[in-house]
């Protein structure tokens, strides 16, 4: 099933009806290794170092998918796919959108203009050289367009992104990412670019982040349910968002202080628990199929010489050696 992205309604708050519309939501996933986390402070020289723990996790992912008849959106890194290029043509295979997660898992405000443009550039061309299909999604690392980062939707719509899954409509606590003001509903952002923003619901008086990442794993399982009711009674659709190492609970201990700590590895047993009652409870689409005018913005891949193309693809990891986290500040995934 799919929504309007056009015909939904623009207030923030609807009152909640006994039987809201039915509509169908969006699963997504962040495809990046359990040490691109930033809670875990592994700097990027050590990344080649450190096991890829990617395959078990995303073969979980692709059978709970298929169980359901299910199709998601993976925003996959650039650096993932140069050196894991199996698995997006897994991801592919299975019938999923493969869009763009940046390349080095930087965020944008740590990344001048023409930085952040040769970093998403780089992605977009790794994926469209596996996959052969062109990318039209972006979500940025961390959540990172922000008040003072919002010259990087310029940059998407200029290099043909069809839309942005990047803002949470709501400051976060941390204020490191959102942007109060921003509508809750999916909306062009740009004349030729979409947002579809990341879920919030209204509870005792405030509105919080729910339903992705580490709000998914952390809040009561109410927090979630009360985002779709609140999402479906102003029939819009949930942007639901995982990380595949969320859904790995056995992986590396890494010795960082307390709070972070708990940020990443608080109830990763759980994650794939409530994603299967997310899935046998509610209906799911890819960002793509949702997209209103997704006919006139999706072409073709741009052409690239085959060396340039086995030049960025074809790196492997090197699963010897230790991570060791730096220091930084924590923030929920």
């Amino acid at each position: 099933m799919t929504a309007d992205p056009t015909a939904v309604q623009s207030r923030e708050d609807s009152a909640i009806t006994d039987a809201p519309p039915l509509i169908s939501n969006v699963l997504s996933f962040d495809v990046e290794e359990w040490f691109h986390a930033a809670n875990l402070r592994i700097p990027p020289a050590q990344w080649e170092h450190c096991p890829s723990r990617l395959d078990r996790p995303i073969e979980r992912i692709l059978s709970l998918l298929a169980e359901h008849r299910t199709s998601a959106t993976f925003f996959v890194l650039g650096w993932v796919a140069a050196r894991s290029p199996a698995i997006v043509r897994q991801i592919q295979q299975a019938g999923h959108e493969i869009a763009c997660h940046g390349n080095n898992h930087k965020l944008i405000s740590a990344l001048t203009p023409a930085a952040f443009r040769q970093d998403v550039r780089e992605s977009k061309a790794i994926l469209e050289d596996l996959t052969g299909e062109p990318v039209v999604g972006y979500r940025a690392p961390g959540y990172s367009i922000s008040q003072n980062t919002i010259w990087a939707l310029d940059i998407l719509e200029s290099l043909g992104f069809a839309y942005d899954s990047s803002i949470y409509p709501v400051r976060s606590p941390h204020a490191r990412y959102g942007l109060n003001g921003v509508p809750h509903t999916p909306h062009r952002i740009r004349p030729q670019l979409w947002e579809y923003p990341l879920p919030t619901c209204r509870l005792l008086g405030r509105r919080i982040p729910a339903a992705t990442g580490a709000y998914l794993r952390i809040w009561p399982e109410v927090v979630t349910r009360l985002a779709f009711r609140q999402s479906a009674a102003r029939s819009t659709p949930v942007v639901v968002n995982i990380h595949p190492w969320e859904l790995d609970p056995d992986q590396p201990r890494m010795p960082v202080p307390w709070w972070p700590a708990m940020l990443h590895y608080t109830n990763l047993n759980k994650t794939a628990p409530r994603l299967t009652r997310l899935l046998e409870a509610h209906e799911f689409d890819a960002i793509r199929d949702l997209l209103p005018d997704r006919r006139s913005r999706i072409t073709a891949p741009m052409q690239r010489p085959k060396a340039e193309v086995e030049s960025r693809i074809g790196g492997e990891l090197n699963a010897a050696g230790a991570c060791k986290p730096v220091k930084t500040s924590a923030t929920p995934e």
